[in-house]
């Protein structure tokens, strides 16, 4: 379980992230967001890219709050998929295993389901978008995290190939009995990969009771 209490974010005088708490068990929670309203930087604090400024995060009753981001054991997917270009499919799978957690079965279960059999002799800079993201996915996920995080994971890839990766990705989360916590704007990606819903609007986070209760918050908030 993942548990956030009273996390707060500011850069200079603007506030990111105005003391957020939430919950989220062995589930996929979704928050959805416009742009700039402090979704990301959320995700970057609880995987400890950037600090916070006041607040706790718990995974379980382990508090992670002073820890650095390879002590987490949170899985972190970033918006566009930062994978070494030089080497191959396979080699940044296994960099995953670099703290010495996960093994080959955990890797050789993620190839299989993301389906990157095909692809793992090849340098990373020679894959389409959509397996690039596979790649990213399956690294985060080679070390056995804890939680994992992902910030919009798919927002550079088209409608048809999000349509193919979207079940390939819960099929992956869901294998694994953890909490993690998804951000997107596309509606469809929400009703697909999500669990239970949120919202953030101006760093507030809302519990919602579906993806649509949350754009509908979000077109409210359109000024």
């Amino acid at each position: 379980m993942l548990r956030v209490e009273q996390l707060f974010k500011r850069f200079g005088s603007q506030i990111i992230v105005n003391h957020v708490s939430l919950r989220v068990d062995s589930e996929i929670r979704v928050i959805v967001g416009l742009n700039g309203s402090g979704k990301s930087t959320l995700l970057k604090v609880m995987a400890g890219i950037w600090p916070q400024d006041g607040g706790s995060l718990f995974i379980g009753d382990r508090n992670i709050t002073r820890l650095a981001p390879e002590d987490r054991h949170v899985g972190y997917v970033p918006q566009h998929p930062a994978l070494f270009r030089t080497m191959t499919v396979g080699e940044n799978i296994r960099y995953g295993l670099r703290n010495g957690r996960g093994s080959e079965e955990t890797v050789t279960n993620l190839i299989d389901m993301l389906e990157l059999g095909e692809v793992l002799h090849q340098r990373a800079d020679t894959l389409s978008g959509g397996f690039q993201s596979r790649v990213s996915m399956a690294r985060a996920l080679a070390s056995n995290p804890q939680v994992m995080l992902l910030d919009e994971p798919l927002s550079d890839l088209d409608v048809a190939i999000k349509e193919k990766l979207l079940p390939q990705f819960k099929k992956a989360l869901k294998a694994l009995f953890m909490p993690v916590v998804y951000v997107t704007h596309d509606p469809m990606e929400a009703n697909l990969m999500g669990d239970r819903f949120s919202v953030m609007v101006r760093g507030n986070l809302s519990e919602v009771r579906s993806a649509q209760e949350a754009f509908d918050v979000v077109r409210s908030n359109v000024t």
